[in-house]
Formats: C-alpha cells, sequence, structure tokens
C-alpha cells in the first residue's frame, strides 16, 4: 500500500516539475538561445577563417559547435523523454501495486513491483536535478543582468549629480 501511494505521489511530482519549469520556459529557452547565437557566431567567424585548404582539426572543431547547437534547439530531453518515462513507469507502479492489492499474479506483480518503482524513482532524480540545473542558470543569467542595470542606473546618477 505504501508503494502505491508512493507511485502516486511520485507521478504527481512529475506533474509539479512541469507547473514549475511551465512559468520560466521562456526565460530559460531566451538563455539557450542566446547561448545558441553565440555558437552560431562562433561557427560563422570559425567558417570564415578557413582557407579552402581545411584541417581535419578545423573540421571537428566545426562538427563539434555544430553538435552542440543541435543540441540547444528543441525542448530539453529530459522534458520530454525523460520525464515522459518517469510519469509512465511511476504509473505503471501504481498499476501494479493495485494489482497486488487485489491479489491479482500475487507472485508476478513481487517481483515487477519493486522494479518499476526503483527505476521511475532513479528517473525522477535525474529529471529534478536537471530542471534544477536549468531553473539555476536562468535565474543567475538575470540576477547578472540586474547588476549590470543597476550598475548602468548608478553610473547614470553619478553623472547627472555632478
Amino acid at each position: 500500500m505504501a508503494l502505491l501511494q508512493a507511485s502516486v505521489t511520485g507521478a504527481g511530482l512529475i506533474l509539479a516539475i512541469y507547473a514549475l519549469i511551465v512559468p520560466v520556459y521562456r526565460r530559460i529557452f531566451s538563455n539557450r538561445a542566446e547561448g545558441l547565437y553565440e555558437d552560431l557566431h562562433e561557427l560563422k567567424e570559425s567558417v570564415l577563417d578557413t582557407d579552402t585548404n581545411i584541417s581535419q582539426e578545423k573540421i571537428d572543431e566545426m562538427k563539434e559547435i555544430l553538435n552542440k547547437i543541435e543540441g540547444q534547439r528543441d525542448i530539453p530531453e529530459y522534458l520530454r523523454w525523460i520525464a515522459g518515462a518517469t510519469f509512465l513507469l511511476y504509473s505503471a507502479s501504481t498499476l501494479i501495486s493495485v494489482w497486488w492489492v487485489l491479489d491479482w499474479n500475487k507472485s508476478y506483480m513481487d517481483s515487477w513491483l519493486p522494479i518499476s518503482f526503483g527505476l521511475s524513482t532513479i528517473l525522477f532524480i535525474i529529471v529534478g536535478i536537471l530542471a534544477i540545473k536549468d531553473i539555476s542558470q536562468t535565474m543567475k543569467k538575470e540576477f547578472e543582468d540586474l547588476k549590470k542595470e543597476v550598475e548602468e542606473a548608478k553610473s547614470q546618477v553619478k553623472r547627472k549629480t555632478r
């Protein structure tokens, strides 16, 4: 019965992560886009700096930049695949728990219940860490921008009071 409650709670927590991310997703993606533009600019400069005889090292460098750009252009994988798999595994462990409580093929459910619950919990930890990382990077960037604005305002006040 405890695993049933934990499974339902885990599935709810995955939905809570989405509820946490949705209000700040524009800022998260905006920060990702800034990094993407920087990488794209770096790639363009790299291409412009190359001669017709391009070295393998330069090609590898450009491929690395392109792969980085490709990885940042879509919704984060942890929100798409890992969170979805976590939710499905928690849902599966909920169903297995119900079937276990109803004494339906109990010996079979005994072996699958800890596996599904354990895997979903491990995936939940991964999703949580990645979501916290994205949110903290966004907050750090916003605080840096705010610091710049405060410094600019201070310098303007100093100029006007002279």
